[in-house]
């Protein structure tokens, strides 16, 4: 009985840890969900050069006119200029070529998303062709400009409702209802974003990396482009090259029966149990990190990021403060173990910790696959009209590049996230371990219990009535005979009850 009973109670705790050491289960639904039903993801175009020649000599002859500009020529205006492409990354600097304070004073009053913004290549320079799930469109009505991590570029399906106000906590329209809607595509040949690029290269004079062409970039629709907080891809679409990008996408759903789960066991977060967010998604939480870290330590925020309310956007004259923290800035750390001295994430001061960072429940995730084909605009100009695609109809490709996005798969990866049992199957699990190691069941514990407590209880409790009640009347009443165990019999006891009505004695 002794062994039973210890070998019933270990089994007993090894289901409770395992319980409570991996409580969720996630499983994969076979049929999966058609990608008809997923919003496509959010596509931005960037070029390379990220400040146009041209804006930036009228720039440059608009502030030689200025007085303060007096003993500049347009060519050291030009060199001074050169530095605000130090806005985009915060580089190792030549202190005699960028001279940040100079600069400040060459600018005078200045906004600085205005100001990088008007010297950005335009989208209508940059796009010639486009066309959506096989339907030609103007480009103008499919991309919009709008900020990224890489300044502003030409994004498509970029949902976000503002580029200038973050979301703070106080404030904020978004709900889960948005993503019922935006653009969505099908799986077919056709289907998809199709865009023809133009690369200018005589309009060049400021790249952000050592190449020629155009960065391609991919997010969730709702998520600020941000390669540190997650939700982001990027490839570089070289000249004369036709790109195919094939997208794949899985979908996660978690039940709300897990949010009883302590959030460390579960490692998750929903959209509205958050008090860091008003709606909560990773990347978002990521970024609000970031972004506090850099106002904590530069008393501002890049001009790339979403601004801040009541806070003040980065300008020239901090570019040695990010310079500084640049790195950590980008070493993000989310719900983590600490890490090791001897890691190299030591280098850049152990990242930023963001312990309140947790991946989403439920989430759409993408991926994708890039195929490159050599083209050959000087033959693709000799193509009649009538053999072309409708899209590229009227098309000049000389110094072009194409890009296709679309789905791989008519199906998209479909996940369910659910507790690994509920209460009442835990209970079921250890009554069933008890009653087959000893006999033992959740019904013998009530008995048990109920022996034990209430009746034991009112028995005690009987007894010392009965022990005071004789005690009672023993004092007051002497000359009663004591009472034996066995008392007289009367004869009439033994009659009928016919005859004692009738009146008959024995």
């Amino acid at each position: 009985m002794i062994s039973g009973l210890i070998c019933s109670v270990s089994l007993v705790w090894m289901t409770f840890m395992r319980y409570y050491q991996a409580p969720l289960v996630t499983t994969q639904m076979p049929e999966g969900v058609s990608v008809s039903k997923i919003i496509f993801p959010a596509v931005g175009i960037c070029t390379n050069n990220r400040i146009s020649k041209s804006a930036i000599e009228e720039l440059a002859r608009n502030l030689l006119r200025e007085e303060r500009n007096k003993n500049y020529t347009e060519k050291q205006m030009l060199s001074l200029l050169l530095g605000l492409g130090l806005l985009y990354n915060q580089q190792p600097m030549n202190e005699k070529l960028m001279q940040p304070m100079k600069l400040h004073r060459a600018l005078g009053d200045y906004d600085v998303n205005e100001l990088m913004r008007n010297l950005t290549p335009r989208c209508e320079d940059l796009l010639m062709r486009c066309a959506w799930n096989e339907i030609p469109m103007n480009c103008s009505d499919l991309f919009d400009f709008r900020l990224t991590m890489n300044g502003y570029c030409c994004t498509f399906n970029y949902l976000r409702q503002s580029d200038i106000t973050f979301e703070d906590k106080s404030g904020g329209a978004r709900s889960i209802d948005m993503y019922k809607y935006g653009n969505k595509s099908n799986f077919d040949f056709g289907q998809g974003l199709k865009a023809l690029i133009k690369l200018n290269t005589s309009d060049d004079f400021y790249y952000n990396m050592p190449l020629q062409g155009a960065q391609l970039q991919f997010s969730d629709a709702y998520d600020f482009p941000d390669a540190p907080s997650g939700s982001f891809a990027m490839q570089i679409v070289n000249p004369s090259v036709e790109m195919v990008v094939f997208v794949t996408a899985s979908f996660t759903e978690a039940s709300r029966d897990i949010q009883h789960v302590p959030t460390k066991l579960r490692q998750c977060l929903f959209y509205d149990e958050s008090s860091y967010l008003p709606f909560y998604t990773h990347s978002d939480c990521l970024l609000k990190c970031r972004m506090l870290f850099l106002l904590a330590k530069c008393k501002c925020t890049p001009f790339n990021m979403p601004k801040m309310v009541n806070n003040r956007t980065c300008d020239i004259r901090d570019i040695p403060c990010l310079k500084i923290y640049n790195a950590q800035s980008t070493t993000v750390r989310p719900n983590v173990d600490m890490i090791s001295p001897e890691l190299e994430l030591d280098m850049v001061g152990g990242g930023i910790n963001c312990p309140m960072c947790y991946p989403s429940c439920s989430k759409t995730a993408y991926s994708y696959d890039f195929m490159n084909t050599k083209i050959w605009p000087d033959y693709m100009n000799t193509v009649p009209d009538g053999d072309r695609m409708d899209w590229l109809q009227g098309a000049n490709f000389t110094g072009t590049s194409m890009v296709h996005v679309k789905y791989a798969r008519e199906v998209a990866d479909c996940y369910g996230q659910n507790v690994i049992m509920k209460w009442f199957d835990l209970i079921s699990n250890i009554g069933s371990t008890c009653g087959f190691v000893t006999g033992f069941s959740f019904v013998s514990v009530i008995e048990f219990i109920y022996f034990y407590t209430v009746k034991l209880y009112r028995e005690i409790g009987n007894r010392r009535r009965q022990e005071k009640r004789i005690a009672s009347e023993t004092s007051t009443v002497n000359n009663f005979e004591p009472i034996s165990r066995y008392r007289p019999i009367y004869w009439h006891e033994l009659g009928g009850s016919t005859q004692w009505k009738q009146g008959s004695y024995y």
